[in-house]
């Protein structure tokens, strides 16, 4: 029989689409992670992705890997692959059963992965739900046993592109090795790390700063050993000599942040960093002033410096080079009321002055600067797919709900349910501040705020922020369901 060209065209493509494609990379050091086109090609999120699941399974010293998870149960969001795109290479066949499995559905994955991968405390690492782990499992006896080895371990992604289905992007799948797995093992996030951030560095051959490890520290805290290695994937490239790039001038020096109290308090990794940081430390910091005004706070400025004249100068964000207020200051320690309403993103630099036309006092050279102002972190309803949230915009307190995705009639389940604000946490339900409330129901979606896993509305009240407001969410018999930490 002859086939028209069309047909043969057709089955063609036919083939080509089932034939596993061989040559798909393999990473076998940190520095190998380096060359991966993270943050454009292939999403970030799949490095938390991996981290955890790094941390996750068992190495023995043999580099035999067994799962501490069974797959079939959904767990972590982990089911059975078919391989039907033939992205890998099909199972062997033989006595030893073989099978791929795939892990880190998001949205099936709620329950039981932690926190940092579920919600990233730097939103450039938020999942859209794309990126997965493949891992396949060796199986030597009939029936499932936790025993099990893991032979082989992929990172792959979704196709951007809906009109392509579920579909794994063969582009962008990577044969991960098990030394690569051991060297993220190092920047384990657990309490029993035995390496600190500067062993860490010094090992893997960081060019890291002390002073960026401080920034690490400030923004990541428990998470500063991974913090570390993903700044060491994103932002150093090596060469093949190994040797770190050129620092980028642009990037202005920052102000080193204070170990937490609570850290100190016990055995953590990021202990031997203590000594750095207890000298010659600038802290800056923007808090909340009198009637919503933003207050700059600073400490630890040396006495040379306060010599050759330094001010404070306070901008909307980290990116913006407008100042928004300023003011020399002539102590070490001290703070200053602003007349900019309080905001979050709202950053203090400290730079040295120069005199323009004789008598005016302006800003110079940036010397270091402190971290953005932060709403603070969302609080759990009880037993319910849903988080209150007080925040701050122009001086006035507002609250945010985050409605999970799933959780589609929680309008009739609160209805006649309430957030109310309150002057502190002392104030018994009945005193919420006069009509400064607002129904649950009534709140509207939130037009600035992006959450991939949740539904966001807004209420906007007109109570002046102040430290100790708090808001609560107050079932119809007065119950509370949540309360917020009291604003700072």
């Amino acid at each position: 029989m002859k086939l028209s060209g069309g047909l043969v065209l057709c089955f063609a493509a036919l083939f080509l689409s089932l034939t596993p494609v061989h040559g798909i990379k393999r990473l076998h050091t940190i520095n190998d992670l380096k060359n991966v086109d993270f943050g454009r090609s292939v999403p970030k999120h799949s490095l938390l992705l991996l981290h955890w699941f790094a941390n996750t399974i068992d190495i023995d010293n043999n580099d035999v890997m067994r799962l501490t998870f069974d797959p079939n149960l959904g767990t972590y969001g982990s089911h059975h692959y078919g391989n039907y795109e033939r992205i890998l290479d099909p199972l062997p066949h033989g006595n030893i059963r073989y099978r791929y499995y795939t892990v880190g559905n998001l949205n099936r994955g709620q329950v039981d992965l932690p926190v940092y991968v579920l919600h990233p405390p730097r939103e450039e690492f938020r999942g859209r739900n794309r990126d997965r782990i493949i891992f396949r499992v060796r199986e030597q006896t009939t029936g499932w046993s936790a025993g099990e080895t893991i032979d082989e371990v992929y990172i792959t992604q979704h196709f951007e592109n809906s009109n392509e289905g579920t579909r794994y992007d063969p582009a962008h799948t990577y044969r991960i090795t098990t030394n690569l797995l051991r060297q993220i093992r190092e920047f384990s996030v657990e309490e029993n790390q035995r390496n600190s951030l500067m062993e860490l560095r010094d090992d893997f051959g960081s060019n890291i700063s002390d002073s960026h490890l401080q920034n690490l520290l400030a923004v990541w805290r428990e998470l500063a050993c991974l913090g570390l290695l993903l700044f060491m994937i994103l932002e150093e490239k090596y060469n093949q000599n190994n040797k770190p790039r050129p620092a980028d001038r642009r990037t202005p020096p920052h102000c080193a942040i204070n170990v937490p109290e609570e850290i100190q308090n016990h055995y953590s990794p990021l202990q031997s960093l203590r000594g750095v940081f207890a000298q010659d430390q600038i802290h800056l910091e923007v808090t909340t002033g009198p009637n919503g005004k933003a207050l700059i706070h600073w400490r630890d400025v040396p006495e040379d410096r306060l010599n050759q004249q330094v001010m404070v100068v306070l901008y909307k964000d980290n990116s913006s080079q407008e100042a928004l207020y300023s003011k020399v200051i002539k102590t070490s320690d001290g703070h200053v009321n602003t007349s900019v309403l309080l905001n979050p993103g709202l950053q203090a630099r400290l730079h040295k002055t120069r005199v323009k036309y004789c008598f005016w006092t302006v800003a110079a050279e940036e010397i270091c600067r402190g971290r953005e102002f932060e709403n603070p972190d969302k609080v759990r309803l009880q037993d319910y797919d849903m988080y209150l949230q007080l925040f701050v915009k122009d001086g006035k307190a507002g609250a945010r709900l985050f409605v999970d995705k799933t959780f589609t009639y929680w309008r009739s389940q609160f209805n006649k349910s309430w957030v109310g604000f309150y002057e502190n946490e002392h104030k018994t339900t009945q005193e919420y501040e006069w009509w400064q409330w607002q129904w649950a129901t009534k709140f509207q979606p939130a037009s600035t705020t992006v959450d991939h896993f949740h539904d966001v509305y807004e209420y906007h009240s007109g109570m002046t922020i102040t430290p100790g407001v708090q808001a609560r969410f107050i079932l119809r018999n007065y119950s509370v369901l949540a309360r917020t930490p009291s604003w700072r």
